[in-house]
């Protein structure tokens, strides 16, 4: 098949996609106002979509002011998250004294409920963003070890004999080899924990905070605004949504081998370089 006639076959196949949960949602959210309106739900209980999109342009100040907060919550939260579980995950599986001491306590950990631990957070931090920070960490940092770990050690021994025959090193072996062969599974971990991280940052502003959507939303159920509150919540999954696709952007660029490098035409250096080898091949061609 021709490229010309791929082309339009691969498009329509992405089309089809993206039109697939468009049409869902938009089904749903037809349903959702339509019932509400025959059904005469009161606004508190239940409002409908109109009025909650309604209520995001009303108080976008409000909402985007308390957002901006949550948002320095969520990517410090990730951020540590990601750097502690990486540095104990590479410690968990070059040392098998570690592995046996804290793997356990980490498992056992996940038991202890974080809002029951945000009060002694807040005693030991004070009424700051450090504890938020924490809490937002502590919520995803399991899924993102154990994805560290997986993926760290699905690696065959005869591929670390092959490089030790090459005379590697234990640094070039993990760099060469274990790192990039564990990406899906470290992409994987950090991809569940963009959603945990903003749940965790809500979380953490029910208590001790006095800026943020959580703590937005905490002073509204209070008041009985429920509009507002899911307007909150409409914000904080569509945040949710854009920090998993920019992880999943990010794992394209660094796993081209698994995606192609297809995927990355539009970006502006893809085609900037792509611009100057058709001008240098051009060039040779005039000089033949």
């Amino acid at each position: 098949m021709s490229p010309q006639r791929r082309k339009p076959v691969r498009l329509s196949a992405r089309a089809k996609d993206v039109a697939s949960p468009i049409g869902l949602m938009l089904l749903i959210l037809v349903a959702w106002e339509l019932l509400v309106r025959l059904l005469e739900v009161p606004t508190f209980v239940l409002p409908p979509p109109s009025e909650i999109v309604a209520e995001i342009y009303t108080d976008r100040a409000i909402i985007f002011g308390h957002l901006e907060v949550t948002l320095v919550v969520v990517v410090s939260g990730y951020v540590l998250a990601a750097i502690v579980g990486f540095g104990l995950s590479v410690t968990i599986v070059y040392s098998k004294s570690f592995r046996r001491g804290v793997l356990p306590l980490i498992v056992a950990s996940q038991t202890i409920p974080v809002i029951a631990i945000a009060p002694i957070l807040v005693i030991w931090f004070g009424y700051n963003i450090a504890p938020r920070i924490i809490i937002t960490a502590l919520v995803a940092f399991f899924p993102l070890t154990v994805s560290f770990v997986t993926g760290l050690q699905a690696l065959e021994a005869e591929f670390i004999n092959f490089f030790r025959s090459l005379n590697a090193n234990g640094y070039q072996i993990f760099l060469k080899l274990r790192l990039p062969a564990a990406l899906p599974n470290i992409f994987g971990g950090l991809k569940v924990a963009t959603t945990l991280a903003v749940i965790g940052a809500t979380i953490s502003e029910w208590v001790g905070a006095s800026a943020g959507l959580g703590h937005l939303m905490f002073l509204d159920t209070q008041q009985i605004n429920t509009t507002r509150v899911f307007a909150s919540l409409v914000v904080l999954g569509l945040v949710g949504m854009a920090f998993f696709a920019l992880v999943g952007l990010v794992e394209k660029l660094f796993m081209p081998w698994v995606y192609g490098r297809s995927h990355l035409r539009w970006l502006p250096w893809r085609r900037a370089a792509k611009e100057r080898l058709a001008g240098a091949k051009e060039a040779r061609t005039r000089a033949n």
